[in-house]
């Protein structure tokens, strides 16, 4: 993607790494975390907006196998030192 903060020649395309999230958020996945997106280096805003894709294309694959919310009694627990 061109908006990153070291642009990576012959990465993978966006359909590829679609693909990839596919095969990534199946039952197991409880969270997601966007990283190196950066404005100054992004043309037409296109890696902000397929960051934008992944985080909905996740949150959809969360929904549709049921894993959305499913964690919140481990995430809820009080920390003890």
């Amino acid at each position: 993607m061109p908006g990153t903060g070291w642009p990576e020649p012959g990465g993978f395309l966006p359909r590829e790494a679609l693909k990839l999230l596919g095969l990534v958020t199946a039952p197991g996945i409880c969270g997601l975390e966007v990283v190196e997106v950066s404005p100054p280096y992004d043309t037409s805003d296109i890696t902000a907006l397929f960051g934008v894709r992944v985080v909905v294309e996740a949150l959809g694959s969360m929904v549709a196998h049921g894993n959305l919310g499913k964690h919140k009694s481990i995430i809820d627990k009080p920390v003890s030192f």
